[in-house]
């Protein structure tokens, strides 16, 4: 079953998350050179900045409402 409540926010949140883990799995493999896994590292830093932004997240601060 899927859950037809995702929004193009969480799409898009879900693609940058898998494409970090690929960007992952791909610089662990080492079989990149040298140029290429500095390209995916400035991507990766990219997509990071981009989800803290979507996600506002914040300082770590957790409040009640009362």
């Amino acid at each position: 079953m899927t859950d037809d409540t995702a929004t193009p926010k969480d799409e898009s949140i879900a693609a940058k998350t898998d494409r970090l883990e690929t960007i992952i799995a791909q610089l662990e493999d080492g079989e990149v050179s040298l140029e290429r896994a500095q390209e995916l590292h400035a991507e990766g830093e990219s997509l990071l900045e981009e989800l803290e932004d979507e996600l506002d997240i914040g300082d770590g601060e957790v409040f009640e409402h009362a």
